[in-house]
């Protein structure tokens, strides 16, 4: 070898070695300055430690060990939220991108086995939760995968020290986020193609009185799927009533799956949260309602439904919404010495079409129900209203087969104080309304009824109150010219204290009551 390509190779050899050694250089000063910014440029409300920080130039790779996140409160100098993680790992960072497109582009972000735990104290400013846009990072930023492995979220009230919400064994998949100055103010900063979260043994407080527990969870960007879902009063129904300022339902609801077809969260004008979806599935719900009437009433007017979608803080699309072979038991207590009186519907199926503040007229939000009725009598329902129509105009169709008049006395006997004998052959009933007052057209066929007033015992027969009440009513529907009896009532005023479900009663009732009157 000549001694010029000596010199060549040695000079060759040490641009090598300069480069290997600068390499490892440029590698130590950014991992110092990366341990700088997260010891002193994070916010003061923020501290941060971590066992081992390893950085790979050539993999474009950060990995944090051990982190824990600490951020305390700015008005109480205390904790309120905590991150533990077994690693925080960035991987596939473009120093191309960073240097001559000014974007910061990474392949994957994992945290592993993260543990949050949030103090909320709802005593604090909601103006120190909000984030200055004046500062908002300017970058953009692409990442092709974030990955949430193993999750565990705890929400506690710092108040009470009570436990406000759980989340067990998180795994979330977010795919294709980009980040830029289009998104960066709003209330979603940033796109992405497709998710995946999973999650198992979630509890919530709803409000003070109820709870909500789900066994598993699965939801994409296709469908939502909740196994194992129960809304509950966390007071038996004697400590419920003993707190209570007013009326309020003892309830339990127990769903055996809920299914969301293409369920979209988005935000729309940049301003209003709207969520959509083709259809909502509720499979096998089992419904138990009490009511405690000796408590006193709540005040509040009750809107109906059309007010209640209208009114709504948020935009709602659903298009339709089916109950498969649900179980339904409304209970009223109304004297202290006697049990609750109970309504029931089994087998109940719903299909409602056009869940939604979204409409526009002629388009109606749609009920078709198929039920039994007290265990045995088939109930078929059509309801319709107009979100749009500010009168809140609906209609109410039923029609109910061969009806024991003694199923009933589960109810009446308890709350009335009335045995009902005979038989309701076939009911139709229309019930025409608004949100102020209705009229309902009755038509029905029944056969050898009788109604028995108990005494105050709810045992004996009240033999001069039952003379007298049966002298006003039919026995039979049946007349020389027509089996059906049919009448109909007008200006059947609504009590605007009461709920949608207590003005069909109303309604009914006084049809009922017309229909059967001796003229």
């Amino acid at each position: 070898m000549s001694q010029q390509k000596r010199k060549w190779l040695k000079i060759f050899g040490i641009i090598i070695l300069i480069m290997i050694l600068g390499f490892f250089v440029v590698q130590y000063v950014i991992k110092s300055k990366i341990e700088k910014a997260l010891s002193t440029k994070l916010p003061e409300t923020v501290e941060v430690s971590y066992t081992d920080l390893n950085l790979s130039l050539l993999k474009g790779q950060l990995v944090l060990d051990s982190v824990k996140l600490t951020n305390l409160g700015r008005t109480i100098k205390e904790p309120n939220a905590e991150v533990q993680l077994e690693y925080f790992l960035i991987n596939g960072f473009s120093f191309w991108n960073y240097l001559f497109n000014d974007v910061i582009q990474l392949d994957y972000i994992s945290l592993k086995n993260p543990n949050v735990i949030y103090y909320h104290n709802n005593t604090i400013p909601k103006e120190e939760f909000q984030v200055s846009q004046g500062n908002s990072f300017d970058k953009k930023v692409e990442i092709n995968e974030i990955h949430i492995d193993k999750g565990h979220v705890e929400i506690w009230d710092s108040k009470t020290d009570s436990l406000k919400l759980e989340m067990h064994q998180i795994d979330l998949m977010l795919h294709d986020i980009v980040y830029n100055q289009k998104t960066k103010n709003r209330k979603v900063p940033f796109n992405y193609s497709s998710y995946q979260i999973v999650f198992d043994s979630f509890f919530g407080q709803i409000s003070d009185y109820e709870n909500v527990t789900i066994n598993h969870v699965e939801i994409t960007n296709e469908t939502a799927e909740f196994e194992g879902l129960k809304l509950y009063t966390k007071y038996s129904k004697n400590a419920l009533s003993a707190i209570i300022p007013h009326e309020r339902d003892h309830f339990n609801l127990i769903i055996d799956s809920l299914t969301i077809e293409q369920p979209n969260l988005e935000v729309v004008k940049d301003t209003t949260w709207q969520f959509s979806s083709n259809k909502l599935s509720f499979y096998q719900p089992n419904f138990k309602v009490y009511r405690d009437k000796l408590v006193a009433d709540d005040e509040r007017i009750k809107p109906l439904y059309s007010k209640m979608l209208r009114n709504l803080k948020f935009n709602l699309n659903i298009e339709e919404v089916i109950v498969f072979d649900a179980d339904i038991a409304y209970s009223e207590k109304v004297k202290a010495d006697k049990k609750a009186g109970t309504v029931t519907f089994s087998k109940f199926h719903a299909d409602i079409k056009h869940v939604s503040n979204t409409y526009q007229s002629p388009t109606k939000t749609v009920l078709k129900i198929h039920t039994k009725f007290m265990e045995h009598a088939p109930l078929k329902v059509d309801w319709f209203f107009d979100i749009n129509n500010h009168n809140d105009l609906f209609e109410f169709k039923a029609e109910i087969d061969e009806l024991q008049a003694s199923y009933l006395n589960k109810f009446t006997e308890p709350n009335l104080n009335v045995r009902l004998e005979g038989e309701l052959d076939k009911t139709y009933f229309t019930i025409s309304g608004t949100d102020v007052r209705s009229t309902i057209d009755f038509k029905m066929k029944y056969s050898d009824f009788d109604i028995i007033a108990l005494k105050e015992s709810g045992k004996e027969k009240n033999e001069f109150l039952t003379d007298v009440i049966n002298l006003f009513v039919s026995k039979n529907s049946s007349s020389a010219t027509h089996f059906f009896k049919e009448a109909t009532k007008k200006d059947i005023k609504r009590h605007k204290t009461k709920s949608a479900f207590n003005f069909i009663w109303i309604s009914t009732r006084a049809g009922l009551l017309k229909t059967m009157t001796i003229d």
